[in-house]
Order: structure tokens, then sequence, then C-alpha cells
């Protein structure tokens, strides 16, 4: 009967810890969605802000999370033409004027990968993920300034042929 019980114990701690691990996991990123129409030909710009949850503070990779810490925050977008073309587009998508708290003196600690669905957009919508993260500064001073301070960049969204 006491080994059954201890059983019992060893299960609902692992499945506890397994759920717990789950949920630590899946704040350390911030999600954020966009639909984004352009027109054939036309380059469009998109001021974006990245900036972690409320409640969460972004940090640089490498460093020991807490428990209101996320690394990366993720901005989503579906990219969509105004109408319809009978061949597909080249879909390109750039990020520039990246700045942190206003200032670009600390902008190559910012790194935007930028990722499609498909190379090309038609008739139907593109998925564009943005994942913003910041690497370690070289010293603490460079850290306190930039910790806790508004990521903003340009996103420029271009379909031709």
């Amino acid at each position: 009967m006491f080994k059954k019980f201890l059983a019992v114990i060893a299960l609902a701690l692992v499945l506890g810890g397994s759920a717990l691990a789950f949920a630590w996991w899946d704040n350390l990123s911030a999600n954020r969605e966009e639909v984004i129409t352009i027109g054939q030909g036309v380059t469009l710009q998109v001021a974006a802000v990245a900036t972690a949850p409320e409640g969460k503070v972004l940090v640089p990779a490498g460093v020991v999370l807490k428990a209101n810490d996320v690394t990366e925050v993720v901005l989503t977008y579906n990219v969509k033409l105004d109408l319809e073309v009978l061949t597909a587009l080249d879909l390109t998508v750039s990020a520039s004027n990246i700045q942190i708290g206003g200032s670009s003196e600390h902008e190559a600690l910012v790194t935007i990968d930028i990722a499609q669905a498909a190379a090309t957009v038609n008739n139907a919508d593109v998925l564009v993920t943005v994942t913003i993260t910041l690497a370690q500064p070289d010293t603490e001073e460079v850290y306190l300034e930039i910790i806790n301070q508004d990521i903003t960049f340009t996103l420029t969204f271009s379909a031709s042929q």
C-alpha cells in the first residue's frame, strides 16, 4: 500500500513539474499579430515597436532569467495584396532605422530576424514573423541604458515582379 502511495505521489510530481516547466517556457516570448495589405509594385513602410508584454522585461540573451523576463519579442504580420494578380510577386521585407529608447547609439545590440512563410505573395496571405532579441552588452553601464527601453524600427514590405 505504501509503495502505491509513493508511486502516485511521484507521478503527481512529474506531471506537475512538466506543467510548470511548460508554463515557464511559454512565457519566454511575447507575440503580437497584424495584417498588412499592399498593392502590386508598392512598397509599404510600417513603424514597429518591440515592447515586452505588460509586467515583463526584455533582457539580453544569455542573462540569468528572472520570473518576469523574456528573451525575445515576436511580431507576426499577415501580408496580402489589395488586388488579385495572375502571377506571384516577389515579397521582400527588411528592417531599418533601429533605435533603443529613441537613440541609435546601441542599435548593434538589436537582432531582428525576419522569416517569411513564402518568398512570393499572390492571392493568399503570407505570414511574416519578426523576432527581436537583444545581445549582451559589453558593460553594465550600457545594460542600464537600454533595459526597459522601447525598441523602434521601420519594416519595409515590398511586392514586385
